[in-house]
This record gives C-alpha cells, structure tokens and sequence, in this order.
C-alpha cells in the first residue's frame, strides 16, 4: 500500500497560494483594530503575572524550579524579550497564531471549490479573533498558547486527513513535542487528534494507516509523558490543588457543576448557550461532510477528555483561564458551523436561481452573521480590562509598578517599606537595580519565593487576618525604631475581598497618611 493517497483531497489545490497568506495577513491586520494593545503591553503586571515576569530576573540556573507551572519554553521565550516591561508580546504573539491555526483549519476542508474554503478559512480565524473571551486573556500566562497549540493540531489532523502520509503524522507529531513545551494543555487535544484518526482508520479497516497512527501516536505519548514528568509535574503542589479544589468535581456534582460553569461562560463567548452548541453541532456534522471524521471526532473528545480529568482532579474543568482552551477551539469550529450552514442556504437558493453564484452567497451570509456577532459583542472590543457593566481584569485595577517605584524615588537610606504577601512579587520584579535570590521550595501554589539581600529594610507580611497584618506593622514600627525613626513606606497589592476589611481593622489606631493617588496608593504609617 502506498504511504501517501490524495484520494481525499479537494479537486482544487492543496497547497497555500498568495492569497491564503493575504487573507491571513488581514485577519492578523485586525488585530489591533479588535485589541487595545497599548494597554495590553505596558499595563503593570499583576498579581499572577509578577511571580512570571520575576523569573526572567533569575538566572537561568534556577529555571526548572521558577518555571513553577509554567511550561518551561514560555519561560524560555520571555527572557529572549529585549524589555521586560513588554513581557505580553509573547501571549499577543500565540494569539495571532490562534487566529492563523483557525483560518487553516477552516480552509482544509474538502470544500468544493478553493474560494469556498477560503471563506471557511476567514471565517474561522474572525470568529477566533472576534471571541470576547481573546478580549480577557492579555496576562502574561500560557493560556494563549493552551489555544493556538490545540487549533493547530486540531488544523494539522485535517491537513493529514487531507492527503495522507507518514511525513505527516511526523509532523503531528513533531508539533506535539514542541507543544508540549509551551502548553501543558498538549497533553490533552494530541490524544484527542490521535484518538480521531485511530478510531476512523480502525472503522474503515485500513489496518496499515491504522498501525502508522498507533506508531507515531506512542511516540508522541512517550515525548509528553517525558516533558510532563521530567519537567512540568514539578509544578504541582499541595497547595495548587487546593486551589484549584473548586474545579474538581464527583461525579455526583457534575450535572450541576456543568450548568453553572457553562452559565458562568456564556458571556465571553458572546452567544446564548444554545445557539453556541448549535453551531458546533453543525462544525462537526461540516467536518464529517467535508470529508474530515477524524478531526470531528477529536472535537467530540475534546469536552470528553477536559471532563473526565476534571473528575479525576487532574485538570480543573471549565474555568475560565485553564479552559481557554476550548473557549477559542468552540469559536473555530463554529465558525466551521456556520460556513457549513451557510453553504447549505447557498446551494438551496440555487435550484431555484441557477445563476447565482453559490460562494459569494456563502461569503454573504458569513459575513452578515459574523457582523452581527460583532455589533453584539461591540463593548467587548478594545477593552482596557475594566468595562463598567461587563467586566473587569485584574491588570486594570492593580499598579504594583507605580506604586514600587514611587517608594524607590522619595525614600531616604533609613526609611522602612512594609507589604502585603500579594505585592511581593511584583516589588521585587519592579525593583530592577536590587539582587534577588531564590527560596526554594516555598509553601504556596508557585513553589518559591524570592529575598532581597540589600533590601534589609523590607517588611513583608504574609499573613491575611488582623492579628497578622498588626503583627507585621508592629514588627515595621520596630525596625523603623531601630533605624532612627524612620518613615514607614506601606505598598498594597490586590487586596480584594475579605482581605480589605482585614487590613481596615488592622490599621486601625495607626496614623495613615496617603501619599499617593492611582489603584493602589502608597501611604505612609505611623503610631496613632
């Protein structure tokens, strides 16, 4: 038997042409029509994103402990930015490879015609770029990449099916092995790909093609069973799974679990729920039509697989940041769904038009449903992270770098700066001309902490309750005592919740004089 058969491939080219790169450029063009980037990219970073950018200021010796859960070639790819204040570029970047994954996926379909497909393909990659849920994913996390790496290999499955060849399931699996790299979420869609073309070739009895898949997906197993348990299990930790307790459900709790997540969802996908698992209903029975089973199937595993490690605890299922994932992957497909719908409008119209042109009447209705999901979702567009009424991101309502470097500007030599746990990280990282050096392990979900050797005059309070945050004011008034009464500088960062009545109490009987204005103002403190 032949190791390669077109006889899958559509009558019409199978390689990119010019205009497949043209359409691309456009919808990548759009980019920064659909995102405020200047916010994006120069906002300060918060909370989760410090301890990140904080490990490119380690050396590279420390790496495999300060990548905590982040895949290691994200950490990698950070240090190769020339200015750490623009950190973002390389979640912007797996962005815009989501967006490109998408308008591939939808164009290797086995459309009739080459320009049908490229409509499939722009409508993909607009309903990716247009995904309210892009709109709140610009931290400096991987979870851009968790999307880009599963549209591609979701796109690589199709372009397989395509014509098919053991070059290809090699190139399957070469991106699996670099996926792994960047997204942990590898681990998931590569058994979902491989899963679809085993099952498929096994139903058609192709018993070579069958054993080729089997090979190569073992080997891919093999490859994320090394990165993950040499590399990446190292990030997990008691306290991660606590933290992530809420998002593992029994079995006896998913139905209810589903509902509320699904709910919870909704909005950033931009459609009602049920209009959602229409299309994609429709994108798997396109993708069935258009001569792709096995990339359908791997769809069908996909909420199969998220599902069933979410039981198991193994992987927190459907939340929004770990779940992005299948947000953009949904978008994908239903952009499939309504091409596929589309078409079929087109092909009806037809009997009873002969002339009319069937591609420009797809193209035509893609684009008024895609502009109506735009108006919709209008207020989601060029959002600055805090849109009163819709939503708001940690990184609009938190300044750590102000506030650091306000202090570094005005304190004398003898004055004290006391914080909470939360600005820590981002303080360090901010205070670019101090040392830092790694404590390794720590007992919090990253796995470490960092000490300032020259910074003798930093108080950090890592206690939440009252009692905790007075003990650590007290332990600042002592040191400042001790340093000729200096003035005590106080930084704050995301203090939310319980945590703000927390340090109103606890600053009770304390004289505090605010000296700046901003999200997260420094004040300086003093007995009352």
């Amino acid at each position: 038997m032949s190791h390669s058969d077109t006889s899958a491939a559509p009558a019409t080219g199978r390689r990119p042409i010019p205009a497949d790169w043209i359409a691309v450029a456009v919808l990548l063009a759009f980019i920064p029509v659909v995102h405020d980037l200047k916010t994006m990219l120069t906002a300060s970073y918060w909370l989760d994103e410090a301890w990140v950018a904080l490990s490119v200021r380690l050396p590279l010796s420390d790496l495999l402990v300060a990548t905590s859960s982040t895949p290691i070639g994200w950490s990698l790819l950070l240090r190769l930015v020339p200015d750490t204040d623009y950190l973002r570029v390389v979640p912007l970047a797996f962005h815009g490879l989501s967006v490109g994954a998408a308008y591939a996926l939808g164009r290797l379909l086995h459309w009739p015609t080459r320009r049908l497909g490229m409509v499939a393909g722009m409508v993909c990659g607009a309903a990716v770029l247009l995904l309210p849920a892009q709109q709140i994913r610009h931290d400096l996390k991987q979870y851009t990449a968790d999307a880009a790496v599963t549209v591609c290999l979701l796109a690589l499955g199709a372009w397989t099916e395509q014509t098919w060849s053991r070059r290809r399931l090699g190139v399957i699996t070469g991106a699996v092995a670099a996926g792994m790299l960047f997204s942990h979420v590898t681990a998931i869609a590569a058994p979902c790909v491989f899963g679809g073309l085993l099952l498929v070739t096994a139903i058609r009895r192709q018993w070579a093609r069958l054993a080729e898949v089997a090979v190569a997906g073992l080997t891919a197993a093999a490859i994320i069973a090394i990165v993950y348990f040499g590399i990446s299990a190292r990030g997990r930790n008691e306290a991660m799974q606590q933290f992530w307790a809420g998002s593992f459900p029994s079995l006896t709790e998913l139905p209810d679990y589903l509902g509320r997540q699904i709910d919870a969802l909704t909005p950033v996908l931009g459609a009602p729920a049920l209009v959602v698992g229409g299309l994609l209903v429709a994108g798997v029975l396109t993708l069935v039509g258009q001569a792709r089973p096995a990339s359908a199937t791997a769809v069908i595993l996909l909420p199969v697989a998220v599902t069933s490690l979410g039981v198991a605890r193994s992987y927190p299922l459907l939340e929004l940041r770990t779940s992005h994932f299948l947000l953009v992957t949904t978008a994908a497909v239903a952009g499939i769904g309504v091409t596929g719908l589309a078409s079929g409008v087109a092909a009806l119209v037809r009997r009873g038009l002969p002339r009319a042109w069937p591609t420009a009447m797809t193209a035509t209705i893609c684009a008024v449903l895609l502009g109506t999901f735009a108006m919709n979702n209008g207020r989601w567009y060029r959002f600055d992270g805090n849109e009163s009424g819709l939503y708001y991101t940690a990184i609009a309502v938190t300044d750590i770098r102000a506030a650091t470097e306000y202090v570094a500007t005005h304190r004398s030599r003898n004055d004290v700066v006391v914080m909470n746990n939360a600005a820590w990280y981002g303080f360090a990282f901010y205070s670019q001309h101090d040392d830092v050096k790694l404590v390794a392990p720590y007992g919090n979900t990253v796995g470490w902490w960092v000490d300032m050797p020259t910074r003798s005059d930093v108080v950090v309070i890592r206690n939440r309750d009252t009692p905790g945050i007075r003990t650590g004011l007290d332990r600042a008034l002592t040191l400042a005592g001790r340093r000729g009464g200096a003035r005590i500088w106080l930084i704050r960062s995301h203090v939310v919740g319980e945590d703000v009545e927390a340090w109103r109490s606890a600053l009770t009987g304390y004289r505090v004089e605010q000296v700046t204005d901003g999200l997260e103002p420094v004040a300086l403190i003093s007995e009352g």
